[in-house]
C-alpha cells in the first residue's frame, strides 16, 4: 500500500506514474491529485506570488501533464505512464480545444434542476416521471455532499443504501454529470440553461427551473491557510470516502463544525486533534505544525477546516434573486412555495444549511409545488409539516484578530489575494465590495466569489462596524462558474 493508503486497491488496476522523474504508484480512475496525495506528496504547485500550494484548498491544481503545460490535475485521471510536473499560476490558463464539428445539442424539458444532491434527487423523485425532467450536476456523481459521507446520517441511516434508493430515477429524465450550468435566462415562454460538458455546450429549455445548488465550505482565515496539507472540509471527505486515501496521519481539525470531520477520521482510525483557535501553520514542503492563538504547537501533518457551510448565492443572484441576512448566512428571499420569482425555484442547502434529509423533504416540497403548479394532484403540506422538526443551523461569524495577523499571509482568496490587499484598501476608506473587487479582485478568479466573497464582507463589516445585513452584495454575473469562454461563444 502507499503511504496514505486507507484501502487495499485492485492490483488489476495498477499503473505507475512520474512526478518531476519519480515513478509513483497509481490506479486507473484516479484523479491525479488524490493519486500524489495518496504518495505522500502535497506540494503540487506555486502561486503567483511564489508561495507553495497544494490540491485542496483553493481552485485548480495547474500542472504539466506529459509535457503539456495548463493542465487542472483536480480534474485529470491518471494514466500509466504519465509524467507530470508543477507548474506555477502565473503563466497558467486553461487550454481552449473545441471539436468545431459538434453542434449545439439542444433539449426541451418541463423542469431543469441544477445540482444532483439530496433536494435535487427530492425534487425529480417526487415528479416521479409526470413531466420530463432534466437534472444538471457539475461533480461525477448524483448525491451531491451525501456521496462524500460514510457515517450514518440522520433519516437516511447508511449513506450508501440511500443513495442507491435515491438515484433510481424515472426513464423520462436526462441526467448531465460533469456539467456545469453557466446561468439561467428568460426565452419567452421557457428559461434557458446553458450547460458545458467538457468542450460541448448543451442547451436546456425548460418550463421551471429549480435551484438545488447546495452550499460551499468556509474557508478559515489563519496565517499560510492556503499551504500544501491545508484541506476544505468537503475535499477531505472525497479523498477518504470516495478514494479511500488519508488527509495525513496526525490531522489537526479546526473550524466550529469538528463533528463533521472527527467522525469520519474515527471510522478510518485516523489520529487527531481539535484545535479551535488556528493562528499559524507551518512546514517545508508541507503542513508540519499548526500554532493556535495561545502559542500552543501541535505537530501535525495536515490541517481540516470544519467551518460549516454556507449557501451557494451566485446562481441565485445571476438568476435574479435577492438576499437577505440571518444565522449567520445570506439566504434567498423566497415566496410561500419556495420561488425567488415565477418559475424558479429553490431547494436544499441553497436556502439555508440543513441536515441531508431535511435538504430531501425540501426538494420533495418543491416537487410537489410544481406538480400543482402543472394541474397534478400533490400534497406539499405533508413535506411543509415535516420539516418544522428541522430548524436551520446557525453558522457564526467569527471576530477576526486583524490587527494580531501577519495578514500578507492569510489568503481570503486562492487568486492570491491576502487579507492584507483587502484590508487595506477598506482601511483608505472604500467599503463598496464592487469596488473591493476591481480593486483587489477579490471574487474575481476561478470560483468567482463562491469562497472569497463572504470572508470579504467580514472585514468589510469588522473593520467599519455595518452589520452584515446592510452591506450591499455584489450580484454574480453569467457564466456563473469558471469555464473555456469560446464554449459559451460557440453557437452554429
Amino acid at each position: 500500500m502507499r503511504p496514505l493508503d486507507l484501502t487495499e486497491k485492485d492490483p488489476s488496476k495498477r499503473v505507475t506514474i512520474y512526478f518531476e522523474g519519480q515513478p509513483l504508484e497509481a490506479y486507473e480512475g484516479e484523479k491525479v491529485t488524490v493519486a500524489l496525495l495518496a504518495n505522500g506528496i502535497y506540494w503540487l504547485t506555486t502561486s503567483t506570488g511564489g508561495r507553495r500550494r497544494g490540491a485542496f484548498t483553493f481552485g485548480p491544481v495547474p500542472m504539466v501533464v506529459n509535457g503539456v503545460k495548463n493542465v487542472n490535475a483536480r480534474k485529470t485521471a491518471v494514466k500509466d505512464g504519465m509524467r507530470l510536473e508543477r507548474q506555477g499560476y502565473d503563466d497558467f490558463q486553461e487550454n481552449v480545444e473545441i471539436d468545431e464539428g459538434k453542434p449545439v445539442l439542444q433539449y426541451v424539458v418541463d423542469v431543469a434542476v441544477i445540482g444532483a444532491g439530496p433536494a435535487g434527487l427530492g425534487v425529480v423523485k417526487e415528479i416521479g416521471g409526470r413531466l420530463t425532467t432534466a437534472i444538471i450536476e457539475e461533480r461525477g456523481w448524483l448525491g451531491g455532499d451525501l456521496k462524500l459521507k460514510g457515517v450514518e446520517q440522520e433519516g437516511f441511516g447508511d449513506p450508501k443504501e440511500a443513495l442507491n434508493e435515491l438515484s433510481d430515477l424515472p426513464e423520462n429524465t436526462r441526467v448531465f454529470l460533469k456539467s456545469v450550468a453557466i446561468g439561467v435566462f428568460d426565452k419567452g415562454e421557457y428559461f434557458l440553461v446553458p450547460i458545458v460538458r467538457g468542450d460541448q455546450l448543451i442547451e436546456i429549455l425548460a418550463k421551471r427551473v429549480v435551484l438545488a445548488t447546495g452550499a460551499v465550505d468556509n474557508i478559515m482565515l489563519f496565517e499560510n491557510n492556503d499551504y500544501p496539507g491545508v484541506f476544505r472540509r468537503s475535499d477531505a471527505l472525497e479523498v477518504m470516502n470516495v478514494w479511500g486515501v488519508a488527509p495525513g496521519r496526525k490531522v489537526a481539525v479546526v473550524g466550529a463544525f469538528p463533528e463533521e470531520i472527527t467522525a469520519e477520521l474515527d471510522r478510518w482510525g485516523i489520529e487527531y486533534v481539535v484545535v479551535p483557535n488556528p493562528k499559524r501553520v507551518e512546514g517545508n514542503e508541507k503542513v508540519e505544525r499548526l500554532i493556535d492563538a495561545n502559542g500552543i504547537v501541535y505537530d501535525v501533518d495536515a490541517v481540516i477546516m470544519s467551518d460549516g457551510r454556507r449557501p451557494d448565492i451566485n446562481p441565485i443572484t445571476q438568476a435574479g434573486g435577492r438576499l437577505y441576512f440571518k444565522r449567520g448566512y445570506y439566504r434567498p428571499v423566497i415566496d410561500s412555495n419556495h420561488r425567488i420569482r415565477e418559475g424558479i425555484y429553490v431547494a436544499g442547502s441553497a436556502v439555508s444549511i440543513k441536515p441531508h434529509y431535511a435538504n430531501y423533504l425540501e426538494g420533495r416540497l418543491v416537487g410537489a409545488y410544481i406538480l400543482r403548479e402543472f394541474g397534478f394532484e400533490a400534497e406539499p403540506c405533508v413535506y411543509e409539516e415535516r420539516l418544522k422538526n428541522y430548524e436551520p443551523i446557525a453558522v457564526p461569524v467569527h471576530r477576526l484578530p486583524l490587527d494580531e495577523f501577519n495578514s500578507q499571509d492569510v489568503h481570503i482568496c486562492g487568486c492570491d489575494v491576502t487579507l492584507r490587499k483587502v484590508d487595506d484598501v477598506v482601511k483608505s476608506g472604500i467599503t463598496d465590495l464592487q469596488i473591493i473587487k476591481r480593486l483587489t479582485h477579490l471574487a474575481m478568479g476561478f470560483c468567482q466569489g463562491r469562497f472569497c466573497l463572504f470572508n470579504g464582507a467580514v472585514v468589510v463589516s469588522q473593520r467599519t462596524g455595518t452589520p452584515m445585513d446592510k452591506l450591499d452584495i455584489p450580484v454574480a454575473r453569467p457564466p456563473i462558474k469558471n469555464v473555456k469562454m469560446k464554449v459559451p461563444a460557440r453557437r452554429d
